[in-house]
C-alpha cells in the first residue's frame, strides 16, 4: 500500500489504454482515421479498457521498448 500510495496516488497519475485481448495487452493508440482506439499490435478495436497508472510507470514501460523488451499487461476484473 505504501508504494501504491507513492508512486500513484501521490504522484502524477496518468491513464493509458490497454489491449484486452488475453494473448496481447499491449497499449493501444488513437486511430485518427476512424476516431478511436486501436492495439497496434493485434489490430483489436473492440476491448480497449483505461488503467490508471503512474507517470513513471508509463515511462518504465516506455524506456523497456525502446530497449527491445516489450511488457504485456493482464487485465482482470476488479471484484
Amino acid at each position: 500500500m505504501v508504494i501504491k500510495d507513492r508512486l500513484l496516488d501521490e504522484s502524477d497519475g496518468t491513464v493509458q489504454y490497454v489491449c484486452g485481448n488475453p494473448q496481447c495487452g499491449h497499449i493501444a493508440i488513437p486511430d485518427h482515421k476512424a476516431g478511436s482506439l486501436r492495439c497496434a499490435t493485434c489490430g483489436n478495436t473492440s476491448s480497449i479498457y483505461p488503467v490508471e497508472m503512474s507517470y513513471s510507470f508509463k515511462l518504465l514501460l516506455d524506456e523497456l521498448v525502446s530497449l527491445g523488451v516489450i511488457m504485456r499487461l493482464q487485465l482482470e476484473d476488479m471484484k
